[in-house]
């Protein structure tokens, strides 16, 4: 009986992967096909309005221009942009940091994502969402030829830190697996680390182990600043 009821458990949970996979990689798919298909009707949009002779733009008292080309629109919306980057200070990507960081950990600690039957392969998803979201913004500062060069290596410094800490979680998560625990989540900020340990009940000695993990391949986080959890 109890064999049969493993048995059932085990199917609902691989659904419940299933399903979970299939939702991320949907909502991947129709982003991106959104985004190609606003593109390609922008583009077919102005075509029409090309050849339709209504691309004109009304100036002073009923001067008309005809524009002829579509890097003019880019050109003028770029006026904008240039006023939006040079006026940024430095210290807002610090912001998107924290606020990005903050996000994670409430996401990750919070009692309804603990509740979750898929909670670990759920967190990794969000983990891994809003940290490709930074990295992307990142990105296009660090691209940007509008940006200044006091931001610019700003925005390498706190990607290199998050690199950094992608390859750190991954070698204490499967630290922790080793000592014999079902699975673990790790996340780690600048000054912080918070960790989620499948397991029913977490001994002294258990921490203890963990603790040595964290000293070893995170030295540079207080230990104050340690969150260990555990997840039935």
């Amino acid at each position: 009986m109890s064999s049969v009821r493993r048995r059932k458990n085990f199917v609902i949970f691989s659904l419940v992967i299933m399903l979970c996979l299939i939702g991320y990689i949907n909502f991947s798919l129709n982003r991106q096909s959104l985004l190609q298909t606003s593109s390609e009707y922008e583009k077919y949009q102005m075509t029409m309005m090309k050849e339709s002779g209504m691309m004109t733009e009304i100036l002073d008292e009923g001067e008309v221009v005809f524009i002829e080309d579509e890097e003019l629109l880019k050109e003028e919306d770029g006026l904008e942009e240039v006023s939006i980057v040079d006026s940024m200070d430095p210290s807002r990507i610090q912001d998107v940091a924290l606020e990005t960081s903050a996000t994670i950990t409430e996401t990750l600690t919070n009692k309804k994502a603990l509740s979750s039957n898929a909670y670990f392969i759920e967190g990794r998803i969000e983990r891994d969402k809003k940290r490709s979201e930074m990295i992307g913004y990142l990105d296009n500062i660090v691209k940007s030829e509008l940006t200044s060069s006091e931001m610019r290596n700003e925005a390498q410094t706190i990607k290199l830190q998050v690199i950094a800490n992608v390859d750190r979680e991954v070698k204490i998560e499967n630290m922790i697996k080793a000592k014999g625990f079902n699975d673990a989540l790790v996340y780690i900020t600048d000054n912080s680390l918070s960790t989620v340990i499948h397991t029913d009940d977490l001994t002294q000695q258990d921490v203890a182990q963990i603790v040595d993990i964290i000293k070893r391949e995170a030295s540079f986080i207080p230990l104050d600043n340690v969150v260990i959890m555990n997840k039935k």
